[in-house]
């Protein structure tokens, strides 16, 4: 390490100052780049050293994956030839990296993390020397490795940012990159792994949308005031204007209008806002609705970058057969056999966060009984029997001895419930099948170990609210009956058995004939019907982790090494 901070120290300053001096920027030169070569000898012999060197350098921090053993080993197959550099003349590709570099921002990555100014400080170096060649490769080498492994898998690890997030599918495909037969084939690989789901390519045309708007224009912002509405007019109504035609709301016109009316467009174009946002669509710009519009567009930028990320996370295919549980949305997308069928869930509260995951569902359970989780019965249960000991009886559970098989049976009434602390709490509560029963007539089950499964409920008002954040974590789903159909269509034994449960009332297990892949996911920002973004309440307020792991967080000076 010490090595290398004084070999690379030394030629960082002599890039500083020879930078300085130098006209040229990198997508201008040529490869007069090399005007004494030294040998290949010298570059291989430099390379060699200063792949030790360097990959001791650039080690990971704070979580972040920067795989640098793939670097080690695309050198040890070229037997450590320089990568960069052929016959003494430095490859082009070296330049299209750089601005490929430059345009990470369009990701929602930061260049700051793949070198890039101390690639071009190098690039301008006249006459450089063997070592200055050699970490020249190695630092490219890095840089397109990183990159790589970035907008394929995302730089920064789930867990670490948010424990309850566990849908983490990591690809390996951008390491065939390193082992390309020229740097012309790496660089033109790259675009290749980003993720071609159809939301995500839409949502980095608005991240650059914002990020040079931002740049541009800057912000447009309405002067809060009384609520505006139909037929109002003044100078803050032109503001209101200006800021829908800048988000995309009112499609710009060179028909001749009065800027200072508030006309029928600025009502449909609010209430179009107001759709994307969660907001009521009145078509009136209230306080609420200003304080919407006036978010400054590089806050958006950053959401969207989060949610760039966040699809990074997720696998580079995912199955045609699959559910899809959108918990800001409150909503499962079942996608079975060809069919689309979209249905209203409830999700965990704030308290009991949902978590994000994938797993596999492989069996329905018809009028199930239910097993209370511990936690339930210590946070839920215990403060009602305390208030209320003949709560089990009342509402049809049974009370057991232990979690054991062969449990005892416990009369309710026998226990004196207001002298147990809920860290004590060792009984087993069942919920017994009947019309009350919290899991309702079907609960569908993808086994994981957050005991975590979509189910019925007799709470169907719940469906009703617009923000369905109320279950213990749990997804209940508003027509689980139209669910079980589509899981056992056209196959007649399946059909069969579902009937024959439904008539007799009896808890049965119905095994899946294939495994349903089941993902939980979590996004803050989508595309609508229209392509336009769509910014989602952070229920579980994720996006304040994903801030502070991104680095938008502001940094103060106490929290310096």
């Amino acid at each position: 390490m010490k090595s290398f901070t004084r070999h690379f120290g030394t030629a960082l300053v002599t890039c500083a100052m020879l930078a300085g001096c130098s006209s040229n920027t990198p997508s201008t030169q040529t490869k007069n780049f090399i005007e004494t070569p030294p040998s290949d000898t010298q570059i291989e012999s430099s390379v060699r050293q200063q792949v030790s060197w360097m990959l001791e350098a650039f080690t990971p921090i704070a979580g972040q994956a920067l795989p640098n053993k793939n670097v080690l080993e695309a050198y040890e197959f070229r037997n450590f030839d320089p990568i960069w550099i052929k016959e003494t003349q430095l490859d082009m590709a070296i330049y299209k990296l750089v601005d490929t570099l430059e345009s990470a921002r369009s990701h929602g990555l930061n260049p700051v993390h793949y070198h890039l100014e101390t690639l071009k400080e190098y690039l301008a170096i006249k006459k450089p020397s063997s070592q200055q060649l050699a970490e020249l490769d190695v630092i490219a080498t890095i840089a397109l490795s990183s990159y790589a492994h970035d907008l394929s898998n995302g730089r920064y690890e789930p867990q670490l940012i948010d424990p309850n997030w566990r849908l983490d599918a990591p690809s390996k495909d951008w390491q065939n990159l390193l082992f390309l037969d020229s740097p012309t084939n790496m660089v033109n690989y790259l675009p290749t792994l980003a993720p071609r789901q159809p939301d995500y390519q839409v949502l980095q045309n608005w991240l650059v949308f914002y990020q040079e708007t931002a740049q541009k224009e800057g912000d447009i912002r309405i002067e809060v005031g009384v609520p505006l509405r139909f037929g109002d007019e003044g100078p803050r109504v032109a503001q209101l204007r200006a800021r829908l035609v800048q988000l995309g709301d009112i499609r710009f016109s060179s028909r001749k209008v009065n800027e200072d009316y508030f006309d029928n467009d600025i009502r449909e174009a609010l209430k179009r806002f107001q759709k994307r946002h969660h907001l009521a669509p009145d078509g009136a710009a209230g306080t609420q609705t200003i304080q919407m519009l006036n978010v400054p567009l590089e806050e958006r930028a950053k959401q969207i970058a989060y949610n760039l990320e966040r699809w990074r996370w997720l696998p580079t295919q995912l199955e045609d057969n699959r559910v899809w549980v959108d918990l800001t949305a409150y909503t499962a997308h079942i996608f079975l056999n060809g069919q689309n069928e979209s249905m209203k869930v409830v999700i965990g509260k704030p308290e009991r966060r949902t978590n994000v995951f994938y797993g596999k569902m492989t069996y329905m359970v018809t009028n199930p009984t239910w097993r209370v989780p511990m936690r339930i019965a210590r946070e839920n249960l215990l403060p009602k029997l305390q208030k209320n000991p003949s709560y089990l009886t009342e509402n049809g559970y049974q009370l057991y001895s232990s979690w054991s098989i062969g449990a005892k049976r416990l009369d309710p009434l026998s226990i004196k419930w207001n002298d147990i602390k809920p860290e004590d709490l060792h009984y087993r509560f069942e919920q017994t099948a009947d019309d009350g029963n919290a899991l309702g007539a079907y609960k569908f089950m993808f086994p994981n170990k957050f005991d975590i499964y979509l189910h019925d409920t007799p709470a169907k008002h719940l469906f009703r609210e617009q923000d369905r954040a109320f279950s213990s974590g749990c997804i209940r789903l508003e027509r689980p009956e139209d669910f079980a159909d589509l899981l056992v269509a056209g196959d007649k034994k399946r059909q069969n058995q579902l009937a024959q449960a439904r008539q007799s009332k009896q808890t049965k297990v119905i095994s899946l004939k294939d495994e349903l892949p089941v993902y939980l996911v979590y996004f803050t920002v989508v595309p609508n019907s229209n392509g336009m973004p769509e910014f989602r309440n952070d229920i579980y307020e994720r996006d304040t982790l994903m801030e502070e792991a991104m680095g938008y967080a502001p940094f103060h000076t106490k929290e310096s090494i």
